[in-house]
């Protein structure tokens, strides 16, 4: 009878819960916060950090980001064992999310004097496995953070109960999240297993070289490490009764732990978009523009090829580096995404002409304008995000990518009304992608290094090529006073101009990058194309885009022949 009543008043305390007026922002904020403050808390209560505060990387990203995958996953699950509203779980778990303040206060008033390290699960293989099947056995897990999951476990366990009235669904549930438990403490190990894989440093893993390699040692031959990061390191000698050794506030392996975890929120936050709704994850998906995004990938690869070049060496020699080209990708993706959102909000009469497929064009849009404005500033969170972890040339050019797209795109600037300058601002972020590219692999501070001869020739490709986008949006153009060469000229004389400066575009090509024969007839070939797929009656961009990509293929295997 008391265990009834007891279930009773949970469920009415998870339905308040459930029904509380949370916006999805002011849940993301609390959760920061308590992790915040749990991070700081931890200072006095973790041995492993020998009294000092954790870093920065640690403190605003390594640690966040890892609560967050379990947040999220706990969402996942409930969402997918219950069958409830995904929302309603949000807010559920974001308002229970104060229990991840107890670990530190727990472990203060059981330890008293005796600290113990807050670290994640160390040790090979058959040490992992046995530390599973005997919940984070080994001594290195403190009583804190075991009530912690024991409390997580059975409250996840009570809430598919009460939804489900299934004792099998609950038990499944908390098994489910017992192993992503398990297994995000145990990712350390995963990683030196997966740099040691790259580097060939250590012949076995074992618990003593995964300490050295995570807290004293940094890769030896990565090549982004020489790049300018955002906040210099701080070394300090420890204490006398520890082995002296540098700790870094940036050092490479929070860095790559800070990118990975972020890349799975990232996973995980899309696979919430798609329970919330097929539809509107459907309808996000397909507003990418994915041609666009290739030749964004193309153009920071360009980038780093010219900046291995000046090298001579791998681009790729450790995890660091294969996390930090990933992680440059992505801040480019989702800043274009921004720019792409914050383009359709001011461009619906357009689309309606133009465009009539996209998601705010639509007569009865599937993603609401709230949604569009919460996907718009998560996309701008994410690439901020990867962009600061990849250092501050990536993090002051993304910046610059996203300032240049909004005074392009929105009022009171709106530049791309104007003819000539909204041609320069596109390119100006092409130039500015491959500079991503190239100065995190060259890792120097000296801007020349990119020879600014070269840097004015690729702007004046991408200044003539860049014409080409405007001849399918002609008529909303035309209708919304936008200046551009087809609307000035009319298609039929606009198409030659525009295939005449695209032709151009593709001949200066090897004049910049490597002249020859070979390279000079291919330039002329292509360049004919492209005035052809200009001029024909029936254009279609992507077969512009197609020919354009054959184009870089074909030219760089010439090059390297």
């Amino acid at each position: 009878m008391m265990i009834k009543k007891l279930l009773g008043k949970l469920g009415n305390f998870i339905e308040k819960a459930e029904n509380t007026d949370l916006s999805f922002w002011r849940g993301a904020f609390l959760l920061f916060i308590l992790m915040f403050f749990r991070t700081f808390l931890e200072n006095y209560a973790n041995s492993a950090n020998l009294y000092h505060m954790s870093g920065i990387i640690d403190t605003f990203f390594t640690y966040p980001l890892w609560f967050s995958i379990i947040f999220l996953s706990i969402i996942i699950v409930a969402r997918i064992l219950t069958k409830e509203k995904i929302e309603k779980v949000g807010k559920f778990v974001a308002l229970c999310s104060f229990g991840i303040v107890i670990p530190p206060i727990v472990d203060l008033i059981v330890n008293k004097t005796h600290q113990i390290p807050y670290v994640f699960i160390s040790g090979n293989y058959s040490e992992l496995f046995k530390s599973f099947f005997t919940y984070f056995g080994g001594g290195l897990v403190g009583t804190g953070i075991k009530t912690e999951i024991v409390v997580a476990l059975t409250g996840l366990g009570i809430y598919i109960f009460l939804k489900t009235k299934k004792i099998k669904k609950s038990v499944l549930g908390i098994l489910i999240l017992y192993v992503i438990v398990f297994m995000m403490s145990a990712i350390p190990t995963l990683i030196f297993d997966i740099q040691n894989k790259i580097t060939h440093e250590y012949p076995t893993v074992n618990e003593s070289n995964i300490v050295d390699f995570w807290y004293n040692k940094e890769p030896t031959d990565s090549v982004t490490s020489n790049r300018t990061f955002i906040l210099e390191h701080n070394d300090y000698i420890q204490p006398n009764n520890y082995t002296p050794f540098e700790l870094h506030i940036l050092n490479q392996n929070s860095l790559t732990l800070s990118i990975v975890f972020l890349i799975i929120n990232v996973i995980l936050l899309f696979w919430c978009l798609f329970l919330y709704s097929s539809k509107k994850f459907f309808a996000v998906l397909k507003n990418f523009r994915y041609v666009r995004i290739i030749h964004g990938f193309i153009l920071i690869s360009l980038g780093i090829y010219l900046g291995s070049g000046i090298l001579e060496k791998n681009p790729v020699a450790s995890l660091f580096d294969l996390v930090s080209f990933v992680s440059l990708f992505l801040s480019f993706l989702f800043a274009w995404l921004f720019a792409v959102w914050e383009n359709d909000e001011v461009d619906i009469k357009i689309d309606q002409i133009s465009n009539q497929s996209r998601p705010l064009a639509q007569p009865e849009p599937v993603i609401s304008r709230k949604e569009w404005t919460n996907l718009k500033y998560l996309f701008l969170f994410c690439s901020l995000s990867f962009a600061f972890l990849d250092g501050l040339y990536s993090f002051i050019f993304i910046l610059l990518f996203i300032f240049i797209y909004h005074i392009y795109s929105t009022y009171p600037f709106r530049f791309k009304r104007f003819l000539g300058i909204s041609s320069l601002l596109v390119a100006l972020n092409m130039l500015i992608l491959i500079w991503m590219g190239f100065f995190l692999v060259i890792g120097t501070e000296n801007l020349s290094t990119f020879r600014i001869k070269d840097s004015f020739m690729i702007l004046v490709i991408f200044l003539l090529v860049e014409n080409g986008k405007n001849i399918k949006d002609i008529e909303g153009d035309r209708k919304e006073g936008i200046k551009t060469l087809p609307v000035i000229l009319g298609e039929k004389k606009g198409k030659i101009v525009v295939g005449c400066l695209l032709f151009l575009g593709s001949l200066l090509v090897p004049f910049i990058f490597y002249l020859n024969l070979h390279t000079l007839l291919l330039a002329i070939f292509f360049g004919l194309i492209f005035f052809f797929l200009t001029v024909r009656k029936n254009y279609v961009e992507k077969y512009l885009f197609i020919t354009y990509f054959l184009y870089a293929l074909t030219f760089f295997v010439f090059i390297n022949w």
